[in-house]
């Protein structure tokens, strides 16, 4: 039986790291092929293909490395059976929606992995994060995916809660999409591999602005922002989608000025819904685009790619609205 093929890419984080025996320090791989020297089981399992992308702190990534990831992959889409991204933590959810935009159509897995602790610390996470990673990378799932303990969770909807082995990421609004917990379990709603024709479309805008409004809210600040002159704004609001109506004239200013801005709920399981307030129906007939149950990574992500994919702000609001990749519910 011949094993499964899988491109390891390596972005930054733990997993490329460990602890120096004799003084203690965490210090780079010197290879990325020493991976298999702390996981000789995972040879008999699969064929494993490594390949550097870049060696940066997740806090230093940016839309370039998302280019560059979705465009090896692309190059080398044919050649594997399923991808892993290894990739520090704390973007990661920003890093899982951008594939999710930049690779659609995908027919096989691409599963973004990282650890809090070096590969070869013993109580850490590395190994068993990347384990995880490489069986998801086999599995009968096509679409881009996280994987940190035993769930699987969808790329579009995982967020960050906590420094912990045991559950680094959450989905707030969406169930994984399988399980390692015992035998492996595969949820219904996840997309299945079967034949698709790539579509690698990854140019993103990051002239986009994130705002979480709070009570007193300076209107000199909110100006200051307009000022900037962003090419999309991302407002996290209260609830279902609820502001003060002392903004809404700062939001008449954003829409003459045709600046797409959408709105997301600061609720970790909320769902913004414009239909429900009398007060909700002027921000529709404003103009204002409703980001649903995203997160709030994703929708800044997806206003990043949807800028670049037509400058018809109506055109942006329907790809702002539309769930394309499962990032919301219908």
């Amino acid at each position: 039986m011949s094993r499964s093929k899988i491109a390891l890419l390596y972005v930054g984080g733990s997993i490329g790291m460990k602890v120096n025996q004799k003084t203690g320090c965490i210090e780079p791989l010197e290879s990325l092929s020493e991976v298999h020297r702390f996981l000789p089981e995972l040879q008999k399992e699969v064929s494993l293909q490594f390949f550097s992308v870049a060696n940066v702190g997740s806090s230093e990534i940016n839309p370039s490395h998302w280019e560059e990831i979705a465009l090896l992959i692309r190059d080398i889409y044919e050649d594997f059976d399923g991808f892993v991204v290894v990739h520090g933590t704390n973007t990661m959810s920003y890093t899982a929606a951008a594939l999710s935009f930049a690779l659609q159509g995908l027919s096989k897995p691409v599963v973004l992995t990282g650890a809090l602790l070096p590969i070869n610390d013993l109580a850490g996470d590395g190994r068993m994060n990347l384990v995880f990673a490489i069986r998801t990378a086999q599995l009968d799932i096509a679409e881009v995916c996280i994987a940190l303990g035993p769930n699987v969770l969808r790329g579009t909807r995982a967020k960050k809660v906590e420094a912990s082995f045991l559950q680094t990421f959450e989905s707030p609004n969406c169930m994984p999409l399988a399980d390692f917990s015992r035998e492996v379990s595969l949820a219904d709603h996840r997309i299945v591999r079967r034949k698709r024709t790539l579509n690698c479309t990854p140019s993103f805008n990051p002239n986009v602005v994130l705002l979480s409004v709070y009570p007193g809210m300076p209107e000199a600040f909110m100006d200051s922002v307009l000022a900037a002159l962003p090419d999309g704004i991302i407002l996290r609001t209260y609830g279902p989608g609820m502001l003060s109506k002392e903004l809404f004239p700062w939001l008449q200013k954003v829409t003459e000025a045709e600046i797409p801005i959408c709105i997301t709920s600061q609720a970790l399981r909320g769902m913004v819904d414009l239909h429900k307030y009398r007060k909700q129906l002027v921000l529709e007939k404003l103009g204002i685009i409703s980001g649903k149950n995203m997160t709030f990574e994703c929708a800044v992500v997806k206003m990043m790619w949807a800028l670049t994919q037509s400058k018809d702000p109506r055109k942006i609001r329907n790809l702002m609205e539309k769930n394309i990749v499962g990032e919301m519910d219908d």
